[in-house]
Formats: C-alpha cells, structure tokens, sequence
C-alpha cells in the first residue's frame, strides 16, 4: 500500500472533547491549527474558524479520498502576505457521519439515517467552543466567530446561523446537501422517483428571510456542475436570487457556481481561498 505523506504546514493540536450524544468516538478528536504568529499574551484575541469534516481540512493523509481543503496552505499564504491569520478549529466525523451532520429540516425519513445534527450543533456550543475560548488566546464576540462545512457540513452550517444567531455571524456553506432531501440516499432522477421534497430549502430560505435575520450574517455558498454538483447549483443559484429580493445587501453574500467543479475537496479548497477573503474585508 503506497504510504501518503502528511501535508500539513504550521501547527496542529489535536483535543479530546466527549460528548454523551454520540454514538460513535464519544470522546471526539478536535484539530486546531494554529497560525505561525500566533501569540498566546497578543492583546488582540484571534478570530475563529469552526468546521466540520476535521480529518479533511489540513492533511492529505486523512483526507478523504486523500483530497485536503489545504486550510492550512491557505490561511499561511495570506499571513505572509499581511493578513492577520485566524485559528481554524475542525471536528473529526464518524462512521455516523451522515446521521450527526444531518439536521432536522424535514420529518420525512431518509433511508436509516437519523436527524442527529442539532445534537452536533448543541456539542459545538456547549462543549467545543468553551474549550477552545478558555484554552486559546480567541475572540469571543460574534462577529469574529465563523462556522464552515461543505455538503452535509454544509447544511450544518446554514442551521448553525438559524440555532445559534447570536454565536455565529460568517456562515460558509459548501455545496450544501439539499439534494438528500430530494432524492435520498439511494434514489435517482427522475423526481417523481424520489422523495421529491424541498421542505428543507423552503425552510432555510425562510428562515434567513425573516425580518430579524436580514443582514444579520455574512454567507459564502457555492457550487459546482460536475457529476452529482448537477443537483446542487440549482439551490444555490435560487438561494441568492431569493435573498436579494428580500433585500439583503450583497456585501453580505458571497456566492459562486462553477459548472468546472465536481463534489470534492478540490471545488472547496479553491472556494475557500475565496471566502476567506470576504469574510475578512
């Protein structure tokens, strides 16, 4: 079997941090990487990056597919360019990955999964947060907080924004798995063959449109069209003309498709360069 080296550049920590919630690696592993000036007595706290998928994140080792978000690559790139870097915080998935990421936007069941996700989102703020706000040198104000996931993650982060309002205010999310809600785990088009249900999008988009919640986050989302990508640039594309017409400010919204990317790390890494800008100007 051929060896993959570790790609990581800078400073990773690893945290145990348990949670009675999962079923699965209760005693959850936290990565946090940690930018090269970072100063622990820095009068002026470090912004924070929350996402999901820790494994893919730093390290084509562990990545999936041995495909990496290159965060680490990128949030030093930028340092050494004069941007104040952020501490960027991932938390490892299980083998139950898709039931914790999943969350309960619908009734309707999607094959055996189950709607685990707020549980997740109840660990982040309750237990992942408070350790690392006592452990690191990190901003607690909101505005500084940031909560990033592709697919799955994806939709984690838009419920963080609704569940959390006043913890997050940057809201990435990647290619954003609505389409399970659609078409399941197992079912293909066309529609009339699947669950066919949008309840989840409707819900979303109907949250983030209320009159408390316009211009209360800054969003990054994107897309692809490659493979099954086909099926997400479509909510994203619909997303952004619904937002804009209740009179969100653009500045506020970061939003991208690029029918070149298919569903992978590569599409996320390249985004992710993107967003971190907007979040930070």
């Amino acid at each position: 079997m051929e060896e993959i080296n570790h790609t990581i550049e800078g400073k990773i920590e690893f945290l145990h941090i348990p949670s009675e919630h999962f079923l699965l690696n209760k005693n959850r592993l936290i990565r946090v990487f940690i930018p090269k000036i970072y100063f622990r007595r820095s009068k002026k706290p470090y912004k924070v990056i929350y996402m999901f998928d820790g494994q893919n994140l730093f390290d084509e080792a562990t990545a999936y597919f041995h495909k990496e978000w290159q965060i680490d690559e990128t949030v030093s790139y930028y340092e050494e360019i004069g941007i104040r870097p952020c501490i960027v915080v991932g938390i490892d998935y299980s083998n139950d990955r898709l039931s914790e990421l999943l969350p309960r936007f619908s009734n309707i069941a999607i094959a055996d999964l189950a709607y685990k996700g707020d549980n997740t989102l109840n660990y982040l703020v309750k237990k992942v947060i408070p350790v690392i706000e006592k452990r690191y040198n990190v901003s607690k104000k909101r505005e500084d907080r940031y909560l990033i996931g592709s697919s799955m993650g994806g939709l984690m982060a838009l419920q963080g924004g609704i569940l959390y309002p006043d913890v997050f205010k940057n809201i990435g999310a990647f290619s954003p798995a609505f389409p399970i809600f659609r078409y399941g785990l197992y079912e293909q088009p066309p529609a009339k063959d699947c669950l066919n249900n949008d309840d989840a999008f409707k819900y979303v988009l109907d949250k983030y449109t209320q009159k408390d919640m316009i211009d209360r986050f800054k969003i990054a989302m994107c897309a692809g069209g490659k493979g099954i990508e086909k099926r997400y640039y479509r909510y994203v594309n619909i997303f952004k003309k619904e937002m804009l017409n209740f009179k969100w400010n653009p500045s506020n919204l970061f939003i991208q498709v690029n029918k070149k990317y298919s569903h992978d790390e590569y599409q996320w890494a390249e985004f992710f360069k993107k967003a971190y800008l907007f979040f930070l100007k």
